[in-house]
């Protein structure tokens, strides 16, 4: 995490996360990068060109002078930051953006938490996105590293995004749990025991531990898996199909992350 890109619209939701991606940033020696997409106003036709263009230029000139602050406090506090205002879309900025290790944003709680931000793009940024991406609840204040999970169906060959999450676990005090949600009916690719082994052949069974937990549908499953084991931060891997398929769209996996109460890493699975 040396390099933290931080999606702001200068909300709540985003100054709460900024202030995570903050310490993210201290306990890895990481920098700050803010970025603020600048969203053009919708005018009338008959507005002309120069109303139109003074108009955003006030737009970039407010956004520029608030992140300017924001970057000025970091270096005052000894970190390393700097910003990017765009015009594009948020998926083509942090595709451009080659050297982000992790983006950061924040949510609302409301249904189009990132509609402001992202807009039409929202159901596609998981899959179109390389970094990693850390999604925190504007009212979430723990801890954290108290207790991370990393949830897996046991399903498809996982751990390089097991192995990220682990390498989080070093700022924790607790080992990751390896959460798997067992369903009345799992499609099961590979055995359970197998793949277990694996694991503990490659991470040599250090940091983490195996919990299991019964669910008769995994969404439901992992919001109570969260609350019984006082989970602080969960790791997930996103796919193009299953059950992280577009997991920020108007959808009932939508629903689940949003109902979410704690700060969620999202892994992009590509073949």
């Amino acid at each position: 995490m040396k390099n933290i890109l931080i999606a702001t619209d200068f909300s709540k939701g985003a100054e709460n996360a900024a202030g995570y991606a903050r310490n993210l940033a201290r306990m890895t020696s990481g920098r700050l990068t803010y970025l603020h997409i600048v969203t053009l106003p919708v005018v009338d036709p008959m507005v002309t060109t120069t109303f139109v263009n003074d108009t955003i230029d006030d737009l970039k000139a407010e956004a520029e002078d608030r992140l300017k602050r924001i970057v000025e406090e970091d270096k005052g506090q000894g970190l390393a930051a700097d910003y990017i205002i765009s015009f594009e879309d948020i998926i083509s900025t942090i595709n451009e953006a080659e050297d982000a290790d992790l983006v950061v944003i924040g949510k609302t709680g409301h249904r189009t938490f990132l509609d402001r931000l992202i807009g039409s793009t929202a159901q596609n940024l998981i899959n179109h996105i390389a970094p990693p991406l850390l999604v925190i609840p504007e009212d979430f204040s723990g801890d954290l590293f108290g207790q991370l999970c990393y949830a897996s169906q046991m399903e498809f060959n996982e751990k390089i995004y097991l192995a990220q999450a682990l390498n989080w676990r070093k700022y924790s005090d607790a080992d990751l749990i390896i959460g798997h949600i067992i369903e009345d009916f799992p499609l099961d690719i590979n055995a359970n025991e197998q793949y277990m082994a694996s694991i503990d052949r490659d991470f040599q069974n250090k940091g983490y531990v195996y919990k299991n937990f019964a669910a008769d549908v995994y969404k439901k499953g992992i919001a109570e898996f969260i609350e019984k084991e006082g989970i602080s931060l969960l790791f997930v891997t996103a796919r193009k199909r299953g059950f992280f398929e577009g997991i920020i769209d108007p959808s009932q996996t939508r629903k689940m992350i949003n109902d979410t109460k704690i700060p969620v890493v999202v892994f992009n699975y590509t073949e």
